[in-house]
C-alpha cells in the first residue's frame, strides 16, 4: 500500500505511484516547491517561504532544472550518451523544487531520509537525473530527497551592492537554497514516513561541495547525522573570500558587457541567457562566478577542517572515489595517457621528491605487462597525486584516521570504486573506451543508486555482475544512511576508517584492507601526510 495524499505545512500533497512490481508501494513527489521562485527581487536574495495551497497540489511533473551555461549538459563521453541520452528538461530560475521517494504506508514509520545534491560542480545538472533513480533505495526503506537549487552566476554571484542590500554579506545563494531544502525536510519529512532525527546528506562530485559545505554550515543547527560525499572529499577545500569573489564577479561582468556596477534593480532585470559568456566552459580569463564564499554566517570561516570539526564532527562520513577520475598531474581534464614507464617515473619522482628514493618506488611498481597509463591512474587513485581533492584513498583515509582521534564515536568509511562498466566493440578509440575511462568519473552512482536497467542507458550491455555488484553497493549505502555502518547481511565487511587507516575495495570483487598493506602503501600514506601538512 503507498502513503495517498500527505499533508506539509503549506497545504496537501498527491505524488506518482511507481511504475512495476517490484516498486509498486513506492510513490514518488515531483516538483514541490519548498521555497518561492527566487525571481524579480528575489534575484540574488535569501530563500523565502513558498505560498501555501488550497486543496490538493499534484506533485507529478519535476521542476525545472536552474537556468545552466551547458544548455545541454556535458556534451563529452562517456556523459552524453550515458545521462543525457534522453534529452534535457527545461531551464529556469524558477528552479526551487525538491522530490521525494517513499516505500511508506503511514505517516508513523520513522524511515532515514537521504537529502541528495547532483553533481556538476555549482555550475549544472539537475536533481532527477536518470543515474540517480532513487526506486532502489527506497525499496530499501530510505526516503530519497532530491534537491534543485540556484547554480552558477544565480546562485553565487557576490557583489558590493547585493552586500550593502543584506546585511554586510552576499553570495552562497545555492547553500541557502540548501539549508531551506533541510529546513523544510525537518518539517515535513515525518508526513512522507520519514524521521527527522535521521538525516544523511549525500552529493557526487560538486554535489560532495554542496552536501559537506551544508554539513559544516552551523546554519544546519545539528539536524545532520550522516555526510557522504562520492569523489570529492570537502575537507581540505579552501574557501575564497566575498572580498575575491567580488573582483572576479567584477571582471566577469564586465567581459561579458554588463557593467558591475550596475544597480541591482538594473541587474536583476538583465534576461537570464545574457549572463552566460559563448567562450569554451575552461578558457582561461575571468569565470563565472560558482563558488562558495566566507560570508560570516553560512560559512562563517575559511577553515574548512575546523568547520567540519565544529558543525558536523559528530556525523558519520561515507567517502571515496573512483579508479580512472584521479591522474597523478592536477588536471582532471586531461585524458592524455601516460604512455611509458619513464613519463610515470618522472612524475612520481617529481612528487613523492625524498620518498622516492626512500622507498625504492621502482622496485615497489612493476610495469611489466601493464598499460604504463593504468598504472599511473592506479597510483593516482591510491594517493600519489597532484590533485588531493578529487577521489584520493590515502587523503580520505588520514581523514577517517583524524576523526577517530577527535571523536572516535563518528565513524568514517572510505572506498576505492573500481569496476569498469561494461562497453560495446564499437566504443574502441572513441571518448567511451574503457581502457582510457577505466572507472570513469560518476560510473558508480548507476551502482550505488542501483539505477542501472535493461537499456538505461541504451549504450551499456550491462551484465550480471552488474546487476549484482548495484545490489550490493546499494545496500552497503541504504545501511549507512540507516544505521551509520554500511555492513548488513550477505555482504563483506566494511571496516571503519581510524588508526587503521582501513577501507573497501568495491568493484569486481568487494575486498576488505585493514591496516598499511606492504612498503607501497606506506610510502604513499608518507607522502599524503605531507599533502595533508602543506593545506
Amino acid at each position: 500500500m503507498s502513503i495517498g495524499i500527505v499533508t506539509t505545512r503549506f497545504g496537501k500533497l498527491s505524488g506518482v505511484p511507481a511504475e512495476g512490481e517490484r516498486y509498486g508501494s513506492i510513490t514518488t513527489f515531483k516538483g514541490i516547491p519548498y521555497a518561492a521562485p527566487p525571481v524579480g527581487n528575489l534575484r540574488w536574495a535569501p530563500p523565502q517561504d513558498p505560498e501555501p495551497w488550497e486543496g490538493v497540489r499534484a506533485c507529478d511533473t519535476f521542476g525545472p532544472r536552474a537556468v545552466q551555461q551547458m544548455g545541454e549538459g556535458p556534451g563529452f563521453e562517456p556523459y552524453a550518451s550515458d545521462f543525457y541520452y534522453m534529452g534535457h528538461p527545461p531551464m529556469s530560475e524558477d528552479c526551487l523544487y525538491l522530490n521525494v521517494t517513499t516505500g511508506a504506508a503511514s505517516a508513523d514509520e520513522k524511515r532515514p531520509v537521504y537529502i541528495w545534491f547532483h553533481g556538476g560542480g555549482l555550475a549544472t545538472g539537475y536533481s532527477y537525473e536518470v543515474e540517480f533513480n532513487p526506486l532502489e533505495l527506497a525499496k530499501k526503506g530510505i526516503i530519497v530527497v532530491t534537491v534543485g537549487q540556484r547554480l552558477n552566476i544565480f546562485g553565487y554571484l557576490t557583489l558590493p551592492q547585493l552586500s550593502a542590500e543584506q546585511g554586510g554579506r552576499s553570495g552562497n545563494y545555492g547553500l541557502m537554497d540548501e539549508v531551506k531544502a533541510l529546513d523544510w525536510v525537518y518539517e515535513n519529512i515525518a508526513a512522507f514516513g520519514g524521521d527527522p532525527e535521521n538525516i544523511t546528506v549525500g552529493g557526487q562530485s560538486g554535489g560532495t561541495w554542496k552536501s559537506g559545505a551544508l554539513a559544516a554550515s552551523p546554519m544546519q543547527k545539528g539536524r545532520v547525522k550522516r555526510v557522504i560525499n562520492q569523489s570529492g572529499l570537502c575537507w581540505l577545500r579552501k574557501i575564497p573570500t566575498m572580498e575575491e569573489e567580488q573582483k572576479n564577479a567584477a571582471a566577469y561582468l564586465e567581459m561579458i558587457g554588463i557593467s558591475p556596477d550596475a544597480s541591482l534593480e538594473e541587474l536583476r532585470k538583465v534576461p537570464a541567457e545574457k549572463f552566460f559568456s559563448s567562450r569554451e566552459p575552461f578558457a582561461p580569463g575571468p569565470r563565472m562566478p560558482s563558488e562558495m564564499v566566507v560570508d560570516g554566517v553560512y560559512l562563517p570561516s575559511g577553515d574548512f577542517p575546523a568547520l567540519i570539526a565544529q558543525n558536523a564532527g559528530s556525523c558519520d562520513y561515507l567517502t571515496g572515489g573512483n579508479y580512472g577520475e584521479t591522474r597523478m598531474t592536477a588536471n582532471f581534464f586531461d585524458r592524455t595517457p601516460m604512455d611509458t614507464p619513464e613519463a610515470v617515473k618522472a612524475q612520481a619522482k617529481k612528487l613523492l621528491g625524498d620518498l622516492y628514493e626512500a622507498y625504492d618506488f621502482e622496485s615497489l611498481v612493476s610495469f611489466t605487462g601493464k598499460n604504463p597509463d593504468h598504472v599511473a591512474r592506479w597510483l593516482g587513485s591510491l594517493g600519489i597525486s597532484g590533485a588531493p581533492m578529487l577521489g584520493n584513498l590515502a587523503i580520505e583515509r588520514i581523514f577517517g584516521a583524524e576523526r577517530a582521534k577527535a571523536n572516535p564515536a563518528a565513524k568514517t568509511y572510505v572506498y576505492l570504486f573500481d569496476h569498469i562498466t561494461p562497453t560495446r566493440p564499437e566504443d574502441k578509440g572513441t571518448g567511451r573506451d574503457a581502457d582510457m575511462l577505466l572507472a570513469w568519473h560518476s560510473s558508480e552512482l548507476w551502482y550505488t543508486f542501483a539505477s542501472l536497467r535493461e537499456n538505461v542507458p541504451p549504450c551499456r550491455p550491462w551484465t550480471q555482475l552488474d546487476f549484482k555488484l548495484a545490489d550490493q553497493l546499494s545496500s552497503y549505502w541504504a545501511n549507512f544512511i540507516a544505521t551509520g555502518n554500511p555492513d548488513g547481511e550477505g555482504l563483506p565487511h566494511w571496516p571503519a576508517c581510524g588508526e587503521n587507516r582501513g577501507w573497501m575495495e568495491l568493484g569486481d570483487s568487494l575486498v576488505s584492507h585493514d591496516g598499511l598493506e606492504g612498503k607501497l602503501d606506506e610510502m604513499v600514506m608518507k607522502y599524503a601526510e605531507e599533502v595533508v601538512k602543506k593545506q
